[in-house]
């Protein structure tokens, strides 16, 4: 311990801190090809939209089997080699402007995110082993204030670049340099496990030999299976931005104020994760489906009915405030909640079955809302709501078996 307490005093760890860091430039590089990508397919090479939706579908659809398979290779490789890995092909999203032909930009950019998919559930297994499980709800919703705030200030870079006459393909190639600080701070981030968790292991470890061991470990796998479960269908309710953007900026006639839900969104989701991940002596269970799937319904349900009553912007804002809230609830609560009930040997792999039932699910949501919303943005936005609701009901049943485990 005396060796290595510069590595480990506080709440968060120079190790966890470099991951969270590399999570944060990680975001400020593709999500500002995510900003900008849709205008160099539909406006700069003329395709049709439903070219950039088979582009998006592929990402997603096929980016929960990535995820699967880093989980796997993280449970028998170097967490960190499997992370660098992964980090390392995201920058294909950046490159693939080089290239005139939209087959291989679209072949590129889709693999960019299936590397993004796979280093995922390794980076959070890596978190948890090199940070003290006692703050492990502030540090995952640390690094998901990081992610979020990373992803705001790429949006903001692109479209200053983009008032100042930059190019598309040129705002997608700077995306460079973030993704390659992203990979260095992965690169100087160690590998040795915090003495607490090892505590923590230990400790876990003995509890499997003792009386009714077998029986919890029962209990522990049913529950996952239910979290499981309610992120795939959490995963169907979360739909991407642009519709409640579409929305505001149909009934408010200003596409700066559609734009505007957006920043709010991200905004509430990075302050609302970092403070109800500092929160302590909470039931992450009750605090994931209370204040993540539950708001994420009231929150689809608000803008619905905003739409259908014709009320006031202020209401279409709380609804995507709402939207903030959740998210940063369910990303800072679903991988703790992981933690807990996955034991540290399989750690790796839970993280990949979770991060692949989101990806499953944003795959049919935004497939299922595209369709509902051309015919009915009310009802697009009650079959959101109701996925998400279903999702807070099959946790709040198994919280009993969950205080009893």
């Amino acid at each position: 311990m005396k060796g290595n307490a510069s590595n480990t005093r506080g709440w968060i760890s120079r190790d966890g801190l470099l991951l969270s860091l590399s999570a944060f430039f990680a975001d400020m590089g593709y999500q500002a090809v995510s900003a900008v990508f849709p205008i160099l397919i539909v406006v700069e090479l003329k395709e049709p939209a439903y070219v950039y939706g088979i582009l998006l579908a592929l990402s997603y659809g096929v980016g929960s089997i990535f995820s699967y398979l880093g989980g796997l290779l993280g449970n028998r490789y170097s967490k960190k080699a499997v992370s660098l890995v992964g980090n390392l092909l995201i920058p294909l999203m950046s490159i693939s402007v080089l290239f005139p032909n939209l087959i291989f930009i679209g072949v590129l950019f889709v693999f960019g995110w299936w590397a993004r998919y796979f280093r995922t559930p390794v980076r959070r297994a890596w978190l948890i082993e090199v940070t003290d499980p006692r703050y492990r709800s502030k540090v995952f919703g640390f690094i998901h204030a990081l992610d979020v705030g990373g992803g705001m200030i790429a949006v903001v870079y692109s479209i200053l670049l983009l008032l100042l006459g930059v190019g598309v393909r040129e705002i997608i190639l700077v995306t460079l340099l973030p993704l390659i600080v992203s990979s260095l701070c992965l690169v100087a981030a160690g590998t040795n496990q915090n003495p607490e968790y090892k505590a923590y292991v230990s400790s876990q470890q003995t509890g499997e030999h003792t009386e009714g061991s077998e029986e919890r470990s029962r209990m522990n796998d049913f529950i996952f299976r239910a979290l499981l479960l309610s992120a795939t269908l959490f995963g169907f309710s979360y739909y991407a931005l642009g519709f409640p953007i579409v929305t505001v900026t149909q009934t408010q006639h200003s596409a700066v104020l559609g734009i505007a839900t957006f920043g709010i969104y991200l905004g509430v989701s990075a302050g609302a994760g970092y403070l109800l991940g500092s929160k302590r002596g909470q039931s992450p269970l009750r605090t994931l489906w209370s204040l993540g799937y539950l708001v994420a319904a009231l929150s689809s349900l608000a803008i619905g009915l905003s739409f259908v009553l014709k009320s006031y912007l202020a209401l279409y804002y709380i609804g995507a405030a709402g939207l903030g809230f959740a998210t940063g609830s369910v990303e800072t609560f679903e991988p703790v909640l992981t933690s807990i009930l996955v034991k540290s040997t399989k750690l790796s792999s839970g993280m990949g079955r979770l991060s692949s039932s989101r990806a499953l699910g944003l795959f049919v949501s935004n497939v299922v809302m595209g369709v509902i919303f051309t015919f009915s943005q009310f009802d697009s936005y009650l079959y959101a709501a109701t996925t998400a609701l279903l999702a807070a009901v099959i946790l709040l049943a198994v919280e009993p078996k969950f205080r009893k485990s």
